[in-house]
């Protein structure tokens, strides 16, 4: 249990972490920072946090300082906190891109401090601690990126942690980390806007609309993010997004080839191969198998 956690950013994910730690009884004392004064008091009243506060008053003596605000703005956020931190201060992120922004970090981060990149591999298409959940992290995957500098203690106290709030943690360098979710995460992102985008640009786009059922929605449902974060994501990950995106063009283009050859054998090759891995795919989120 850790006795003072400080959540910079109690929005979806920070609440929901909030939520898990509290209601389980993993942090004696969960303070939240955050501009929007709003949507705090919001998470003082569904109990995400216990208290509200600045960074200058709330992080000396804090166990653990949680990076939860956009990405965007994080490495923003890590250096208004940077003369607040105490020694043994355990410093984490819950942002969808490592690389990049934990090699700025590190720079930033004071001796004595502890930095450890996180990622909760869970989300919603909503914003703001009013969607926040306890069991948003159930049965999800929670990447966690040391360095060969982390200490193993620390390391194990963020696994436990994890673990508490109900995710499975996994190890991963940041640049693997990257190239996985530009291929899993950011890449789908980019093709259901896309996919809604094309549909819109058709005549009579208000008709096709109306008619679009269960697999347009599902496969477009994560259009409905943030437009501004995901901007930030996009960029922030632009180089493994851009390998990514020319990887899936010339699968695109080998089942557009099938198509305009009449090659009915290659066609039916990639469709099978396609539902063959999605059909294994495992569903481990608990609240959504709750639904």
């Amino acid at each position: 249990m850790f006795n003072k956690v400080v959540i910079a950013g109690v929005g979806l994910i920070g609440g929901s972490l909030g939520l898990a730690m509290i209601r389980r009884n993993l942090a004696r004392e969960v303070v939240g920072v955050d501009p929007a004064a709003e949507n705090l008091a919001l998470a003082e009243r569904l109990g995400a946090v216990h208290r509200a506060g600045v960074l200058a008053e709330v992080l000396p003596g804090a166990e653990l300082f949680i990076l939860a605000a956009p990405i965007g703005v994080t490495l923003g956020v890590l250096e208004m906190a940077i003369p607040y931190l105490t020694s043994g201060t355990i410093v984490t992120d819950v942002g969808s891109v490592k690389g990049r922004l934990l090699e700025r970090a590190r720079k930033m981060v004071p001796e004595g401090v502890y930095l450890v990149g996180g990622h909760p591999m869970a989300g919603l298409e909503v914003a703001g601690v009013a969607g926040a959940r306890e069991d948003l992290f159930e049965g999800a995957s929670y990447v966690l990126t040391p360095d060969p500098h982390t200490h193993p203690l620390v390391l194990d106290k963020l696994k436990k942690l994890i673990q508490g709030i109900g995710a499975n943690p996994v190890e991963m360098a940041a640049g693997d980390h990257d190239r996985a979710v530009a291929a899993i995460s950011h890449l789908p992102h980019l093709l259901a806007a896309t996919l809604v985008n094309t549909v819109t640009a058709e005549p009579n786009p208000d008709q096709l609309l109306k008619l679009a059922g269960g697999g347009f929605r599902d496969t477009t449902r994560i259009a409905a993010s943030n437009a501004s974060m995901w901007r930030d994501i996009l960029l922030t990950n632009r180089d493994r997004v851009l390998e990514t995106l020319r990887q899936f063009r010339g699968q695109l283009e080998e089942m557009e080839q099938a198509i305009e050859n009449f090659d009915s054998q290659q066609l039916v090759y990639g469709l099978e191969r396609a539902r063959n891995v999605r059909a294994a795919l495992p569903e481990n989120r608990t609240y959504l198998k709750k639904r």
